[in-house]
């Protein structure tokens, strides 16, 4: 399994709950195909974190997410200031 985290600073964290939230409603929410599992943690930054089941799928969604950050305002989503990717090594859910 890979995980990718985008890393964000600023932007309106409610708008960007609702924005979520009627995309969801509206069956257009725009996730990647190959993502298994999403994620958005708040913090002093933002990082949204997408899980695959493979490294191959994590790259072809690549584009999606580029074409996203053209789909929401950075006002609403941040700046982007990183994006990492990871293998995972551990996950155990207790």
């Amino acid at each position: 399994m890979y995980a990718r985290v985008a890393t964000f600073e600023g932007g309106d964290v409610d708008e960007l709950r609702r924005l979520n939230e009627e995309r969801m409603a509206e069956g257009t929410a725009g996730i990647p195909d190959g993502v298994t599992r999403a994620m958005v943690l708040q913090g002093e930054r933002r990082l949204f974190v997408t899980f695959f089941d493979s490294k191959e799928s994590l790259e072809a969604a690549e584009a999606r997410f580029e074409a996203m950050g053209d789909e929401i305002p950075e006002a609403v989503r941040g700046k982007r200031v990183g994006v990492d990717t990871y293998e995972v090594v551990f996950d155990e859910a207790v």
